[in-house]
């Protein structure tokens, strides 16, 4: 999606005003010890753990569903290293349940435990006394009817949660950000951690297709899906950030949900296609998974609307690569026409694969005959409920996790789970380069880097709690304390499901001791988390 799109606005001015001005009354107040905020699957952990110890537990959720992309598309969950992998997260994902069936389950769970979720409702604001939070008020904010989140709540201040404890298991970081955390997000340069794979990569592909919308005139604009954005060199910092997608499901059966064309379909829209097409330009070449370094090596994919994963890392996807530019950061309006924007794209696009005669003959019969799939999604007409924010804000906390963890070279000594995925990066940018159209960055895909533990870190439980200078109350397991390097591996649900669980296990020790998160002793979390056998250290 081009700027002019998009309605950014500052949502760093709107936490920050959060932050100072009171709270005004809100319709009712609810009061409970642990509340979690984001029924991810994270957040299901987390809240499961500790109404175990006999807390009492709310959880909000701004969409209708359970296990954000757990039960909202991934369908198979990646592991990374298998022996990482422990606690009650390894039974769960064992299973092997497809996202239907892990909804059930974490419903199950939670049910089973007595925790209660309040959905549709979102962060308004934030109320702390010095460094602890006290209460967050929440809109009552229902999504469309294809689950895509509303620009505005239909109810502001609906509610208000106070609780001795907050734990942040969005995959946005809201929470963390409202109470006034340091947290970033984008790419750090090779010099903020000394990381060799930092900041601003080489382009991923370049394509002799003419960017702009009269051929060879700059002075005309660029095409449709084309980002105005000047890359910065090499190893440089920026604050662009990986694709995002949907994990959808397609079926050629002729029974599935309709992909009709938007209301304001223009076929000019896709036009970087047509030429592609008409001059012979290769779209379906994408690169291999790589676990060494060394050169891409170009792979024909299938059509991409028979990738069901969407992995598809090249200009012809279901992702327009730097059109999630303001999500990380945004407030509500800016995430929901991002969001609405990848819906309306896929759709655009495929009716454009079905009419343009420029198309070639493979593609149009697959886009005539492709559907959604019925059965996983049909509240939703069968669009996953959980767009795939693969990142968005990472904290800045007392131990940062780089590639030097990732590497071996670092051993942090409060380790409270293992993550062990190679670094798995999208490119960043769809622009104009020497004439022709490029993707920028996103090389790496799951690169192990070379170590003593066979690509197995810590993430150490420094890096999931704030500055007790900060907040003194709140956890975060998901948006943890990173670098980007280290969270293009640190971001697979099953890393985030185990930091949940140990992060209900420090939040139930902090409750029970009336102390900071901080002062929690790690000695006992650890004995703790090994009874459950939670994974600590390389073996």
């Amino acid at each position: 999606m081009t700027d002019s799109k998009l309605n950014r606005r500052n949502f760093a001015k709107l936490t920050a005003a959060s932050l100072v001005a009171p709270m005004a009354a809100s319709a009712s107040e609810q009061h409970t010890d642990l509340c979690v905020y984001g029924a991810t699957a994270s957040g299901i952990m987390t809240a499961v753990t500790a109404s175990k110890d006999g807390w009492k537990v709310t959880i909000i959720e701004s969409s209708r569903w359970l296990g954000g992309m757990t039960g909202g598309g991934l369908d198979h969950v990646d592991w990374g290293r298998e022996e990482a992998v422990g606690g009650s997260t390894r039974p769960i994902l064992e299973r092997e349940l497809g996202d239907a069936g892990y909804r059930e389950l974490f419903q199950q769970m939670l049910a089973e435990h007595g925790v209660e979720v309040i959905y549709e409702h979102r962060l308004n604001a934030v109320r702390k006394a010095g460094t602890t939070i006290e209460a967050i008020e929440l809109d009552h904010a229902p999504p469309d009817e294809t689950g895509c989140p509303v620009a505005e709540p239909q109810t502001a201040r609906a509610l208000t949660i106070a609780a001795k404890v907050f734990v942040d298991c969005s995959y946005e970081g809201d929470l963390m950000a409202a109470a006034g955390v340091s947290c970033t997000w984008g790419r750090e340069s090779r010099d903020e951690y000394g990381e060799s794979l930092a900041g601003v990569r080489p382009n991923l592909w370049e394509y002799a297709i003419d960017p702009y919308r009269t051929p060879g005139d700059p002075d005309s604009g660029l095409l449709p899906l084309l980002q105005d954005v000047e890359v910065n060199p090499l190893g440089a910092a920026d604050k662009l950030t990986m694709g995002y997608c949907f994990r959808y499901k397609f079926t050629t059966e002729g029974n599935g949900w309709p992909l009709d064309p938007p209301e304001d379909y223009d076929p000019f829209d896709y036009e970087i296609f047509r030429r592609a097409f008409a001059g012979g330009v290769n779209l379906m070449a994408q690169r291999k998974m790589r676990f060494e370094l060394g050169e891409i090596t170009e792979q024909r994919s299938k059509p991409y609307l028979m990738n069901t994963g969407n992995l598809v890392r090249s200009l012809l996807t279901t992702t327009v690569y730097g059109c999630n530019a303001g999500y990380p950061d945004g407030d509500w309006a800016t995430r929901s026409a991002i969001w609405k924007f990848h819906q309306t794209h896929l759709c655009g696009l495929t009716h454009f694969l079905r009419t343009d005669p420029a198309v070639p003959d493979e593609l149009r019969a697959i886009a005539t005959q492709v559907r959604l799939r019925p059965g996983p999604f049909d509240q939703t007409r069968g669009w996953p409920h959980q767009l795939y924010v693969r990142e968005a804000r990472r904290m800045i906390s007392d131990y940062v996790v780089t590639q030097h963890d990732m590497a071996g070279t670092k051993s942090p000594k409060d380790s409270v789970g293992l993550a062990s995925y190679g670094v798995d990066d999208f490119p960043y940018a769809t622009y104009a380069h020497n004439g022709g159209i490029a993707l920028s960055g996103g090389e790496f895909s799951i690169l192990y880097l070379p170590g003593p533990h066979n690509g197995i870190y810590r993430i150490p439980y420094s890096a999931i709690r704030p500055r007790a200078r900060e907040c003194t109350n709140l956890l975060v397991p998901l948006c943890v304390s990173a670098s980007h390097i280290a969270m293009t591996s640190i971001r697979m649900e099953p890393v985030w499901m185990i930091l949940g669980e140990s992060a209900g296990f420090a939040a139930s020790m902090a409750m029970k001791d009336r102390i900071p998160v901080q002062d929690v002793e790690y000695a006992e979390l650890a004995e703790r988390l090994r009874e459950l056998k939670q994974r600590l250290e390389p073996s």
